[in-house]
């Protein structure tokens, strides 16, 4: 008995998905794994292959992820990307190797296990799902051990590197003994510090934390020699330093060891680390209150320092960049330095063979200084920061003013600026000795960045976030401040097997097609705000003129003796005063008036192509799906016209 038509699919149907199990058992039999995405952030790289297969069962390692069932949709793909290199890992280790993928419930044995045994807790994070916002307790931590070494990641937020993260847990693990890293107690208290007058602690910057995850990082006395066993030297704000206290950093750097300095012109977490003020007093006698403040050492000779070593830096010169390449920073002042891809098509980080910059997206620099090759020298000095080619700079006056009771004050803006015809170097690497002879000093290993500030926690906090600062999901911007700090801190330390893995972040892909098409209107914006603070400059330059006339006029006029004159040019210049605080206030009213106009323009012409992209969106995806569905149904119903027996069509005989 043959069999039916229904019978043949339903045995087709089944012959097919018994063949497509099979693959999938063969395949996942075979360890056959890929990773087709445009990033490709779920492949293990060689490096982390070579790590994972010089474990061994004479010493296993053992991970544990903590991983919540449930989470936010913001974490998914973290939550997503974490397990697939989990896998990876897994599927390449061997038996030394042994990895728990735990999803514990809130209040459950295994998260409890997780609190008790490695602090991992739960994190608060925000669900926007369903168009309600709340709030849910999310674990993502990994805890790494071998034998009694242990490394801990609490939470593995959205802005971190998965891979990353987990090869530096295992390589701390599984070394003997971390390098050392010694960070030189200066004004700048970076590791923290016991405030005596408001009895608390001072809590360490981040950057310390973030140094503390791959060495052991040690506070060094400034008085006292560094240690033969530090590996890289830390050195904040060399400039707060005295005399013998540079003399030991000297002695190191003469020596050949590396050392990571920085020298700030403007510290804006203290303006009184500036190099133009005084050195502080010890810790214990400072005084806020006028006159009560006991005299301090002199600050070292730090300019010759740096000119030592090969370096020429002006503690007075701040750097300004007046490209700016995000819309949503441009009331930031040009001090604050933006290093990456300029408007003429330039990329700093691209066009660099130095594996500490090379393929960084951008670095922010604030209120910086500038470096330059130290004249006669035959150290080599590799620019690693630069500015763009239209940078400058302004003096360190004329961003601060002094109060006569609380010092230094700033920054304060200014539309004073000094441009330079060519981009300035924000850090550099030295490398290479000075001279030949028995009594020479060693070949350089120093990097010195002309900024502080550029390592601040909020650019740790942002790392870690990934840049969404709208909270709408997508990385907003991305800056690479924490990146530049750890592979230049490798790289001194001669270890570069993390620098590569610290590049493997997910894209940071912008919506170039609405920049391109706002640049007119971001740029016509620019030039009427440029065009109404030229006008305001010159009418209060008239105005300055006619006063400057006006005692003119007085003091040439020979009929009137010194004490007439003094009192009419008292009496003009209160006249001018009085016109020119007016002048300047309706000056005021007219340039914000211009400006507020520009500004409603600009954004009504963001917005009208923001709406017509919207308008494409809504209106372009159904498109393909209507003609789809218009050809079927064509040809759905030429298929039943060509059923229908001529006899029975319409004007058959």
């Amino acid at each position: 008995m043959p069999l039916l038509s229904r019978h043949h699919r339903f045995i087709r149907w089944v012959s097919a998905a018994v063949t497509a199990v099979s693959l999938a058992y063969m395949a996942q039999r075979a360890n056959v794994r890929a990773d087709v995405t445009a990033e490709g952030l779920s492949q293990i790289t060689p490096a982390t292959q070579e790590l994972v297969s010089a474990i061994t069962e004479e010493r296993p390692v053992v991970i544990h992820a903590y991983i919540s069932p449930d989470i936010p949709s913001e974490y998914a793909a973290v939550r997503s990307r974490l397990i697939n290199i989990l896998g990876e890992l897994e599927a390449m280790g061997g038996a030394g190797l042994t990895i728990r993928v735990i999803e514990p419930k809130l209040h459950s044995e295994e998260a409890q296990e997780a609190i008790d045994s490695y602090g991992i807790m739960p994190r608060p994070v925000i669900n926007r799902e369903a168009g309600r916002v709340g709030e849910m307790q999310v674990f993502l931590g990994v805890a790494v051990t071998s034998g009694p070494h242990e490394e801990v990641l609490p939470f593995l937020d959205r802005g971190l590197s998965i891979e990353y993260e987990l090869v530096r847990a295992l390589r701390t693990v599984m070394q003997e003994k971390k390098k050392v890293v010694g960070v030189v107690r200066t004004d700048a208290t970076i590791m923290g510090d016991f405030n005596l007058q408001a009895r608390s602690q001072t809590p360490a910057w981040r950057v310390i934390n973030e140094l503390r995850r791959q060495y052991e990082v040690r506070s060094l006395s400034p008085d006292a020699e560094v240690p033969e066993d530090v590996d890289v030297l830390f050195v904040p704000q060399l400039a707060s330093l005295t005399q013998p206290q540079l003399d030991h950093v000297k002695a190191y750097v003469d020596a050949g060891r590396p050392a990571f300095l920085t020298v700030d012109p403007m510290p804006l977490f203290d303006l009184r680390l500036s190099p133009s003020e005084p050195k502080l007093p010890p810790p214990g006698q400072q005084n806020p209150m006028m006159g009560m403040q006991p005299p301090s050492e002199d600050k070292g000779n730090y300019s010759g320092f740096l000119s030592h070593i090969g370096v020429a830096w002006d503690p007075q010169k701040i750097v300004l960049d007046t490209d700016n390449p995000h819309p949503g920073f441009l009331d930031a002042p040009p001090q604050v330095v933006f290093v990456s891809e300029r408007a003429d098509g330039s990329d700093p980080f691209a066009d660099s063979a130095d594996p500490i910059v090379a393929g960084l997206s951008e670095v922010v620099v604030l209120f910086g200084g500038a470096l330059s090759a130290g004249a006669g020298h035959e150290a080599e000095f590799t620019p690693l920061l630069t500015t763009g080619p239209q940078s400058g700079y302004n003096t360190f006056e004329e961003l601060t003013n002094r109060h006569i009771l609380f010092g230094v004050q700033g920054p304060i803006p200014t539309r004073q600026r000094t441009m330079t015809p060519e981009p300035l170097v924000l850090a550099a690497r030295i490398t290479g000795a000075e001279s030949s002879g028995e009594d020479a000093p060693k070949p350089r290993n120093v990097i010195v960045a002309a900024d502080l500030d550029m390592f601040g926690d909020q650019f740790f906090a942002m790392h870690e976030r990934g840049g969404d600062i709208d909270g709408d999901g997508l990385d907003d911007i991305r800056f690479d401040n924490v990146s530049f700090l750890m592979n230049a801190i490798d790289a001194l330390a001669g270890d570069q097997g993390l620098v590569d893995l610290r590049k493997r972040r997910a894209m940071y892909r912008r919506l170039t097609r609405v920049d391109d098409l706002t640049k007119d209107a971001r740029q016509k914006r620019e030039d009427e705000i440029q065009s109404a603070n030229a006008k305001a400059d010159a009418d209060l330059e008239q105005a300055q003129k006619a006063l400057e006339a006006a005692v003119k006029a007085v003091n040439e006029r020979d009929d009137l003796d010194q004490t007439t004159k003094a009192v009419l040019l008292k009496s003009a210049e209160e006249a001018e005063n009085r016109r020119l605080a007016a002048k300047r206030e309706v000056i005021k009213r007219e340039k914000e008036k211009a400006i507020s106009k520009v500004e409603v323009e600009h954004l009504r012409e963001v917005e009208q192509v923001q709406n017509r992209i919207r308008l494409i969106a809504v209106l372009i995806p159904p498109i393909p799906a209507l003609l789809m569905g218009a050809f079927i149904f064509g040809r759905k119903r030429r298929r039943e016209r060509e059923a229908i027996p001529s006899a029975r069509k319409k004007g058959a005989a």
